[in-house]
């Protein structure tokens, strides 16, 4: 087979994947009212710590609008502070309240457990592997999407 028979297969595992982990995550958010991608955008406001919602967006290059929608979502569950940014009056900085903090300790446990199960059909060497072929399609990706260098 050659690379042009190859590419069309390697796409439609990586939609199959992403579909399958996004139904995953989904089903294990729902007793916290959350889904998948609200999920990754409160995430990424904790583990930065404060962030505006500009470098939200172009950091899980997700659309401005949708962003918000979320971000309001989210203030309105009490998870997140949207505090107006002194520096610029159009933007505003994402913080998480202790409320947050807490919903987020509680899922990262049944995540972690949820990682640990299918992780364990795999020694460190095939997981490194996976993840460096991972990083370098996502890599790739990029920067054929979205023009990123």
């Amino acid at each position: 087979m050659d690379n042009l028979q190859i590419a069309p297969i390697i796409i439609g595992k990586l939609l199959n994947i992403g579909a399958m982990l996004q139904r995953n995550a989904n089903k294990l958010l729902l007793p916290f009212n959350l889904n998948q991608q609200q999920f990754s955008i409160f995430f990424e406001i904790a583990k930065a710590g404060k962030l505006n919602q500009k470098e939200m967006v172009n950091r899980l290059l997700l659309e401005r609008a949708h962003v918000s929608k979320v971000v309001k979502k989210l203030e309105k569950m009490e998870l997140i502070i949207i505090a107006p940014s002194n520096e610029d009056k159009r933007s505003s900085w994402l913080s998480t309240t202790p409320k947050g903090e807490q919903l987020l300790h509680n899922i990262m446990e049944i995540i972690e457990k949820w990682n640990k199960e299918w992780i364990a059909a795999y020694d460190q060497k095939q997981l490194q592997s996976m993840l460096d072929n991972l990083t370098l399609l996502q890599t790739l990706f990029k920067n054929k999407i979205f023009g990123i260098k």
